[in-house]
């Protein structure tokens, strides 16, 4: 039986390098589509909320994103250094982004506490899948800066609450996301359309409803605002 710390180490050694090497002289939009960037979003959001379920049974406040999660549950887990996880997962030394690399790192650490039969281990045993996920999508160009994690999706806080534990799950099946990532090409084509034709009228894809566009000014020149009309629907901006 393949255990978590082999399954993981096959995750990640399954990460495409190509990805991700050299990416830091790219502008964002030219690596994915914001419809992708979205996604990602909905999988780094969904990694927050499962950190922060632990985090309130822990009854820890807050932890760094380098925080790794099987540390917290047994400070005396050694720490798995960057030399050692070249050696396990090779593919990852020619990537220069550290959130990615650290990540990596303790997520696994945490399958070594979950193959130990740790109880809170197994108890929380998905908490990686939503970043590791996204590392698989090649959606881990993600940095901090200040006070914030920062990528093609926008920003997070660079600390994680345990108040991110109180938010609803959020939905990272491949066909969730796929639909994520259609429903905002949706969104930009009508913005294309608009741009054109003022008069033009698409529907919402999530739930059929008419979409409404809102035209805004701001420093950087005109943008729009693409909005279902059923309360809690799409609702996204664009340029």
């Amino acid at each position: 039986m393949e255990t978590h710390y082999t399954r993981a180490v096959n995750r990640i050694n399954n990460i495409d390098a190509k990805y991700y090497i050299d990416i830091s002289n790219k502008r964002y939009e030219d690596v994915r589509s914001k419809g992708e960037y979205t996604a990602d979003a909905t999988l780094i959001a969904e990694y927050y909320r499962r950190v922060g379920v632990l985090l309130q049974f822990m009854s820890i406040e807050g932890v760094s994103i380098y925080a790794g999660m099987a540390k917290i549950i047994n400070n005396e887990i050694e720490l798995l250094d960057f030399d050692n996880l070249f050696k396990i997962c090779p593919n990852l030394e020619p990537i220069n982004l550290t959130v990615l690399k650290m990540i990596c790192s303790n997520y696994i650490q945490w399958c070594i506490l979950l193959d130990a039969g740790d109880p809170i281990a197994v108890k929380f045993h998905d908490t990686y899948e939503p970043i590791i996920k996204l590392f698989e999508r090649g959606g881990g160009r993600i940095s901090t800066h200040h006070h914030e994690l920062v990528g093609g999706f926008g920003a997070f806080g660079r600390s994680i609450h345990a108040s991110r534990g109180d938010m609803k799950e959020f939905d990272i099946s491949d066909q969730a996301l796929r639909q994520e990532i259609k429903e905002v090409e949706h969104a930009e084509e009508y913005v294309k359309e608009y741009k054109l034709d003022s008069s033009v009228t698409k529907n919402c894809l999530r739930c059929g409803n008419r979409l409404i566009v809102q035209e805004n000014e701001g420093y950087g020149g005109k943008w729009y605002k693409i909005k279902c009309e059923t309360n809690i629907c799409f609702d996204q901006n664009f340029s």
